[in-house]
Protein backbone atom coordinates (compact mmCIF):
# COMPACT_ATOMS: atom_id res chain seq x y z
CA UNK A 1 0.00 0.00 0.00
CA UNK A 2 1.74 3.24 -1.35
CA UNK A 3 1.65 6.17 1.58
CA UNK A 4 0.79 9.36 -0.39
CA UNK A 5 3.91 11.79 -1.07
CA UNK A 6 1.64 14.76 -0.28
CA UNK A 7 1.92 13.40 3.67
CA UNK A 8 5.29 13.77 3.61
CA UNK A 9 6.24 16.60 1.55
CA UNK A 10 3.34 18.96 2.62
CA UNK A 11 4.95 21.77 5.27
CA UNK A 12 1.12 21.70 6.96
CA UNK A 13 1.46 18.06 7.48
CA UNK A 14 5.12 18.01 8.71
CA UNK A 15 4.05 17.95 12.48
CA UNK A 16 1.66 14.52 12.27
CA UNK A 17 2.35 11.37 13.51
CA UNK A 18 3.74 8.46 11.66
CA UNK A 19 0.49 6.85 12.62
CA UNK A 20 -1.74 9.26 11.37
CA UNK A 21 0.03 9.38 8.02
CA UNK A 22 -0.19 5.47 8.23
CA UNK A 23 -3.67 5.29 8.70
CA UNK A 24 -4.56 8.03 5.76
CA UNK A 25 -2.78 5.42 3.77
CA UNK A 26 -5.10 2.92 5.25
CA UNK A 27 -7.96 5.21 5.04
CA UNK A 28 -7.29 6.25 1.36
CA UNK A 29 -6.72 2.94 0.30
CA UNK A 30 -10.70 1.76 1.81
CA UNK A 31 -11.69 4.77 -0.54
CA UNK A 32 -10.45 3.34 -3.51
CA UNK A 33 -11.95 0.33 -2.97
CA UNK A 34 -15.38 2.38 -2.34
CA UNK A 35 -15.11 4.04 -5.35
CA UNK A 36 -13.83 1.09 -7.66
CA UNK A 37 -17.59 -0.88 -6.31
CA UNK A 38 -19.58 1.81 -6.68
CA UNK A 39 -20.40 3.59 -3.32
CA UNK A 40 -19.57 7.28 -4.60
CA UNK A 41 -22.25 10.08 -3.10
CA UNK A 42 -24.20 11.65 -5.39
CA UNK A 43 -21.70 15.31 -4.86
CA UNK A 44 -18.60 12.77 -5.67
CA UNK A 45 -17.58 12.21 -2.04
CA UNK A 46 -16.70 9.15 -0.89
CA UNK A 47 -17.67 8.66 2.55
CA UNK A 48 -16.94 5.14 4.54
CA UNK A 49 -16.60 3.37 7.79
CA UNK A 50 -13.77 2.19 9.27
CA UNK A 51 -13.72 -0.19 12.24
CA UNK A 52 -10.70 -2.41 12.34
CA UNK A 53 -8.32 -2.94 14.84
CA UNK A 54 -5.14 -1.07 14.50
CA UNK A 55 -3.08 -2.87 16.96
CA UNK A 56 -3.24 0.67 19.38
CA UNK A 57 -5.01 1.70 22.70
CA UNK A 58 -8.55 2.95 22.42
CA UNK A 59 -6.54 6.11 23.75
CA UNK A 60 -3.69 5.74 20.73
CA UNK A 61 -6.22 5.72 18.17
CA UNK A 62 -8.97 8.33 19.34
CA UNK A 63 -6.02 10.64 19.48
CA UNK A 64 -4.94 9.54 15.78
CA UNK A 65 -7.80 10.54 14.40
CA UNK A 66 -8.13 13.48 16.30
CA UNK A 67 -4.92 14.75 14.11
CA UNK A 68 -5.94 13.68 10.99
CA UNK A 69 -9.15 15.88 12.14
CA UNK A 70 -7.33 18.64 13.10
CA UNK A 71 -4.73 18.46 10.16
CA UNK A 72 -7.97 18.55 7.67
CA UNK A 73 -7.58 15.01 6.08
CA UNK A 74 -10.53 13.77 7.24
CA UNK A 75 -14.38 14.25 8.69
CA UNK A 76 -15.37 12.43 11.02
CA UNK A 77 -19.23 12.29 11.73
CA UNK A 78 -20.49 10.27 15.08
CA UNK A 79 -23.69 8.45 14.20
CA UNK A 80 -24.27 7.27 18.05
CA UNK A 81 -26.10 4.08 19.20
CA UNK A 82 -22.83 2.54 18.80
CA UNK A 83 -22.59 2.52 14.77
CA UNK A 84 -19.20 3.40 13.47
CA UNK A 85 -18.58 7.41 12.55
CA UNK A 86 -18.88 7.99 8.97
CA UNK A 87 -15.41 9.05 7.21
CA UNK A 88 -15.15 11.61 4.73
CA UNK A 89 -11.73 12.00 3.23
CA UNK A 90 -10.00 15.43 2.48
CA UNK A 91 -6.99 15.27 -0.33
CA UNK A 92 -5.03 18.50 -1.58
CA UNK A 93 -6.50 19.10 -4.96
CA UNK A 94 -2.91 18.80 -6.71
CA UNK A 95 -2.19 15.63 -4.67
CA UNK A 96 -1.97 12.82 -7.46
CA UNK A 97 -3.77 9.90 -6.18
CA UNK A 98 -3.93 6.47 -7.98
CA UNK A 99 -7.03 5.13 -9.41
CA UNK A 100 -8.26 2.59 -11.29
CA UNK A 101 -8.17 4.32 -14.60
CA UNK A 102 -4.36 5.79 -14.17
CA UNK A 103 -3.38 1.88 -13.28
CA UNK A 104 -5.15 0.44 -16.57
CA UNK A 105 -3.67 3.48 -18.16
CA UNK A 106 0.11 2.26 -17.11
CA UNK A 107 -0.28 -1.54 -18.12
Amino acid sequence: MPLPRFLLQDEALRDISNDAKVLYALLLDRASIFRQNGYVEPDGTIRLYFKTKLHRSRQSATRIFRELEYSGLIIRKKQGLGKPALITLNYPADAKLITKEAEDAQA
